[in-house]
């Protein structure tokens, strides 16, 4: 009996070296290969949770452990400044941002070049750094040509854009005033630069309406701008044709029943995913330099509920 306790307990001792190696070559396994954090502007649409949700499955597939942060709001430079301050201070790999305000980003880009930190930027454009997101000059063009399609030559128009602290809305802009002048007959006889907000939109259209009522076509550069700007226009003789950029299911709806003419397709999904996906070929030593563009589209009332399939 003693014998067979002795051998026994001298296979148990056996088992326990095997398993031993196995279960930290396990937890090895189970370790994330790189940290990355990520900080964009806001949680408060539908684009930016799938954004959010896109880069969350794809740093899963990855191996990746994902920290995503957001300001208060677009308009909280300072916070969002803090936040990315804090995450180069934790040891992350590598740095994705959505700027809130592009003429505040030089100190965290400064450090994060310091540390050695890959960083990538997502819907809006810094110099010399890496982006991924809308090309969003042509994205004004697309509008411009699809307005175009709708008025009469010699028709007034407005833009309606989002802060000017912004890229993305800036280059909006350009490119839509530039494809009116360069291939159109049409007017452009207001630009205004608002906060991304449903209230300012609606206030901000009503009060270029009042200073420019020859007005029959606005260019809306976001999908939540858009919405205000259709709750103030709606019902205005003769109609107002709207063209916004987004592609959210509110606007999807506005655009069936008709209250918007057309939308410039945006999908945050798309953007996400090839976020981590260039960060991920950064950390593990290809270059992933200049624009990384997404695919855009116009989506009109025949097409919003193809799209809406689509998307879901």
């Amino acid at each position: 009996m003693r014998t067979m306790a002795v051998v026994f307990l001298a296979l148990l001792v056996g088992t326990a070296v095997i398993l031993l190696p196995l279960q930290d070559a396990q937890e090895e396994m189970s370790r994330p290969a790189y940290t990355v954090g990520v900080v964009l502007k806001a949680m408060d649409s539908e684009h930016w949770l799938a954004v959010r949700s896109s880069m969350q499955k794809a740093a899963e597939e990855n191996h990746i452990r994902l920290i995503v942060m957001t300001p208060e709001n677009e308009a909280a430079y300072g916070e969002q400044d803090q936040i990315i301050e804090d995450l180069l201070q934790e040891g992350i790999d590598a740095l994705i941002v959505s700027p809130v305000n592009i003429h505040h980003t030089a100190q965290w880009v400064e450090e994060a070049q310091q540390r050695g930190i890959p960083l990538l930027t997502i819907d809006e454009k810094l110099p010399g750094i890496p982006y991924v997101g809308s090309d969003n000059y042509r994205v004004g063009q697309m509008a411009a040509e699809e307005m175009a399609k709708r008025l009469p030559a010699g028709t007034s128009v407005g833009i309606l854009a989002g802060s000017a602290n912004q890229d993305a809305h800036m280059k909006r802009t350009a490119g839509f005033r530039d494809y009116l002048r360069e291939h159109t007959d049409l007017h452009l006889v207001a630009v205004a630069a608002e906060d991304t907000k449903y209230r300012q939109a609606a206030l901000e259209s009503a009060d270029m309406l009042r200073q420019h009522p020859d007005i029959r076509g606005l260019f809306v550069t976001s999908a939540v701008m858009t919405l205000g700007v259709i709750d103030t226009t709606e019902g205005n003789q003769p109609p107002i044709h709207i063209i916004g950029v987004d592609t959210q299911s509110d606007a999807l709806a506005a655009l069936r029943l008709g209250r918007i003419d057309a939308m410039i397709s945006q999908d945050g999904h798309e953007s996400g995913k090839m976020g981590i996906d260039l960060i991920v070929k950064e950390l593990q030593g290809e270059g992933i330099d200049g624009d990384h563009f997404i695919s855009n589209e116009v989506i009109t009332k025949g097409d919003a509920n193809a799209y809406q399939m689509k998307e879901d």
